[in-house]
């Protein structure tokens, strides 16, 4: 008759117990980092509620009033981008238990991350675009260049998923033979 741990036998076989013993500090860290990124929400909001309300309730007539809506999209973009990759870090590094060696749950994280960060490119680069069309024409390359890099992003990361979809299904079919 013997008595042994299963998770603490299996870390050994795996090697996996020094990771573990680090996992309370890295959690600590991850929760701080998305903590910040959450206050950080706080910073854009007033300016975007500010100016808002100028447009709700001022009378604005000065020569560049018609780019107002646009400072305040700007800003309340900047505070979603910033909420949500908070969002994703305390999610995926703190809440889930993530298994290293599972390809598809780190393919998630990645996937995650990197539409956040797409979605305030595509974002500032149509606001760029849209000032360009109100008379400001000196943002329309700047504009194209971010769309195009946007572009590139959401072809690379497309590429990723589709890629790393194949191999975990040919490993996935590997290991059932």
């Amino acid at each position: 008759m013997l008595d042994i741990n299963l998770g603490k036998t299996i870390e050994l076989l795996m090697g996996d117990t020094e990771r573990r013993k680090f996992q309370p500090l890295f959690k600590a860290v991850y929760s701080i980092i998305a903590a910040c990124l959450l206050v950080d929400v706080a910073t854009p909001l007033p300016s975007a509620f500010s100016v808002s309300a100028q447009l709700l309730f001022g009378d604005d007539t000065g020569p560049h009033s018609h780019l107002k809506p646009f400072c305040a999209i700007i800003f309340l973009a900047l505070g979603l981008a910033v909420f949500d990759l908070g969002k994703t870090t305390l999610e995926e590094e703190v809440l889930m238990h993530e298994d290293l060696f599972c390809h598809s749950s780190t393919r998630r994280t990645i996937t995650r991350f990197i539409a956040a960060i797409l979605i305030a490119v595509y974002i500032k680069a149509l606001l760029l675009m849209f000032k360009s069309a109100l008379g400001d024409g000196e943002y329309l390359i700047r504009a194209g260049w971010m769309m195009l890099a946007a572009v590139g992003l959401l072809i690379g990361l497309g590429l990723y998923v589709f890629l790393g979809a194949k191999a975990e299904a040919l490993l996935y079919h590997t290991r059932k033979r």
